[in-house]
């Protein structure tokens, strides 16, 4: 098993002392730019001396030599935890990996996560507005539900690879208990999760003023190859698709340099321009991810900036544009140039996730949106199937249900 790993670690101005203890905290997989070979591990632990070993099928755990920087992070009401970050690369691809971080004597859970094939066949899910906080703990199990209800659909197709995020993990993003929830739960101990900012994860206490985007990548270790000055963002290859990750929140964001935060979006058009064109020949499908919506039930959402990016999109013929926040299930007919055409962008609003289990009904149909909704929110998650000739959105319910799906062909895409 050929495997090489990197650390680095993320500097802020705060210094603080690590702890001799072993305890390990977030520790997750992110994705690779190219996650058939790539992948990125984070954690936090009270230790400064940590080692990470893995391991494919039953075989031993093989320890990764590597170099090692620590960083301390500051949330509400955490621990000396210092941040780790890992960088493997000559992954098998198609490949199931378990990983785990031995630290200061102690060892972590095992975790794993499965590499992209190289057949272009596999499928994700895709979740937003969770809004985890220690006070309710059933939206966990929601998403423990909703997540075997998915592997459920997908068991005849390959099972889940992978789970997308658009935003709105964590209610308050500046509260180490309410990213602690993740820790044991199942989408993040058994899978990669590429996830983006929500507002929650910007926020703050103090005046409830969106701030910065430091906890939440404090808590990621995405590609660092992002639009400038957004550390944020970033993109990724998995199966044939290229997924981008915009950061909706940089223009609001108050400790960010000015000049960023006024042309935040401009910076990001320019940058999904740049990315889609040289990743051409590299993908068949392209998804967009952020998490304010593009769309609200009745037309384009101001904030989710659908006027800025619609021509950047259809003139590389991105395929899903997914979004969340509205906490309700919109969708659109396939448009380009603002009319339907079938070579046009679908564009997503995510469902919430919550304890209930009220099934959606579709309140509105007609047009270019439909809009799926039970008093004032509709619940669920969404999860996709992909290959060669097409991929597919399935939005499934609490309760099991398939209450709406979406198709898309592969179009032909030049070199």
């Amino acid at each position: 098993m050929a495997g090489a790993w990197k650390f680095a670690a993320l500097a802020f101005a705060a210094v603080a002392a690590c702890a001799a203890a072993g305890e390990v905290a977030l520790l997750g997989a992110c994705p690779g730019e190219d996650s058939s070979k790539e992948m990125r591990i984070v954690w936090h632990s009270e230790s400064p001396s940590c080692a990470i070993s893995y391991r494919t099928g039953n075989g031993p755990f093989l320890p990764a030599k590597c170099k090692m920087t620590r960083t301390p992070v500051e949330y509400t009401g955490m621990k000396d935890y210092c941040l780790f970050r890992a960088e493997l690369g000559n992954l098998r691809p198609g490949t199931k990996y378990e990983y785990k971080v031995e630290s200061g004597g102690a060892s972590s859970a095992v975790h794993s996560f499965r590499t992209a094939g190289s057949g272009g066949a596999f499928n994700f899910l895709w979740m937003g507005d969770v809004h985890s906080t220690a006070s309710r703990p059933a939206k966990m199990k929601m998403v423990e539900r909703l997540l075997a209800g998915a592997e459920s659909a997908a068991a005849k197709r390959g099972g889940i690879g992978f789970i997308l995020f658009s935003g709105d993990g964590v209610k308050h993003g500046q509260t180490y208990s309410c990213w602690r929830q993740w820790d044991e739960c199942r989408a993040a101990t058994d899978y990669m999760v590429a996830a983006i900012p929500g507002n929650k994860e910007y926020y703050r206490d103090e005046g409830k003023k969106r701030w910065h985007d430091r906890w939440f990548t404090s808590a990621r270790n995405n590609p660092p190859n992002g639009a400038p000055g957004l550390g944020a963002t970033y993109w990724f290859l998995y199966g044939g698709v290229l997924f981008v990750g915009v950061d909706t929140l940089a223009e609001e964001g108050l400790e960010m340099d000015g000049e960023v935060r006024r042309t935040a979006v401009a910076r990001q058009v320019e940058w999904f321009d740049r990315v889609a064109s040289s990743q051409k020949g590299k993908f068949r499908y392209i998804v967009v991810f952020q998490h304010y919506p593009y769309f609200g039930k009745s037309g384009p959402s101001g904030y989710g900036r659908y006027e800025q990016w619609r021509e950047v999109f259809d003139r590389h013929g991105v395929d899903f544009a997914l979004s969340g926040d509205s906490h309700s299930y919109v969708r659109t007919k396939p448009l380009r140039g603002g009319t339907e055409r079938a070579d046009g962008t679908v564009y997503v609003v995510c469902p919430e996730i919550d304890s209930y289990v009220e099934e959606p009904s579709l309140v509105q149909g007609d047009g270019l949106v439909a809009k799926y909704d039970n008093n004032g929110s509709s619940y669920g998650a969404c999860w996709f199937s992909v290959d060669r000739k097409e991929m597919t959105m399935h939005y499934l319910s609490p309760g099991g249900k398939e209450c709406d799906s979406v198709t898309v062909k592969a179009r032909p895409r030049t070199r």
